[in-house]
């Protein structure tokens, strides 16, 4: 019986270990297309909102937006990378572009 549980705790521990590698290489691939994504969004965003806020002072809406726009952005791509090295190997070093 010992040697069945052993057998299947070793199973699960492989099992888990693949679908956290799959995973960890989905987001790597992902990364490359959804950062420059989210860097251009937020580059939007600030200038929406600095346009708003020199230009077009009655456009409160329009520069909460981009403002918003770029928080989220930064926060998404912030929480992509911390998702990729939280999923990393133990011998993987992530390291970022900047």
């Amino acid at each position: 019986m010992n040697g069945i549980r052993t057998l299947l705790t070793l199973s699960a521990w492989t099992v888990l270990a693949t679908l956290r590698s799959v995973l960890f290489m989905a987001l790597v691939l992902a990364s490359r297309v959804l950062v420059p994504l989210f860097r251009l969004m937020a580059a939007a965003g600030i200038v929406v909102a600095g346009f708003c806020a020199l230009v077009r002072r009655d456009q409160t809406i329009a520069m909460w937006a981009g403002a918003g726009l770029t928080f989220a952005s930064v926060a998404l791509e912030l929480v992509l990378g911390a998702a990729v090295r939280a999923l990393a190997p133990a011998n993987v070093v992530v390291i970022s572009e900047v």
